[in-house]
């Protein structure tokens, strides 16, 4: 076998035991909801659920729309969240002048500012914690204030 045909294996293998890392093989439920900000609701804010206690998994995440609605991704792409319970954080990025994150872009590469205060992205200190059901749930409000 020449070494290159051999390379080509490897990585090949490698790359088909690292997708398997990538993904585990908990159940996730679809999970979705609204924010709301002082009763409004604003698009393009990032809600991260952390598990809490002995919830499994890596938590989801999840932007939300026009209408203040989320639906969360688990960490491998799946929509939803093992059931189980989550304390959930809150971001909101602008750019410096108030415009929009450039799509695409990490708002720490491009000097983007979260516009909540610190208590809902820190984990310490968020007031808000969910629990997620085995089935999902469609029905989870949040309302910063």
């Amino acid at each position: 076998m020449s070494a290159r045909v051999l390379c080509v294996l490897c990585v090949t293998l490698l790359t088909a035991c690292g997708s398997d890392i990538r993904r585990d093989n908990l159940e996730v439920f679809p999970t979705w909801g609204t924010v709301k900000i002082k009763g409004k609701t604003l698009p393009g804010v990032a809600v991260v659920f952390f598990p809490e206690e002995e919830t499994g998994g890596q938590g989801g995440r999840g932007i939300t729309d026009e209408s203040g609605q989320f639906i969360l991704k688990y960490q491998d792409g799946r929509d939803g969240v093992p059931a189980g319970k989550y304390k959930v954080l809150f971001e909101y990025f602008t750019m410096p002048d108030g415009s929009k994150v450039p799509e695409n872009e990490f708002p720490a590469d491009v000097g983007a500012i979260n516009q909540l205060p610190h208590k809902f992205s820190d984990f310490g200190s968020s007031p808000f914690s969910t629990t997620v059901p085995i089935g999902g749930t469609a029905d989870l409000e949040f309302d910063l204030k």
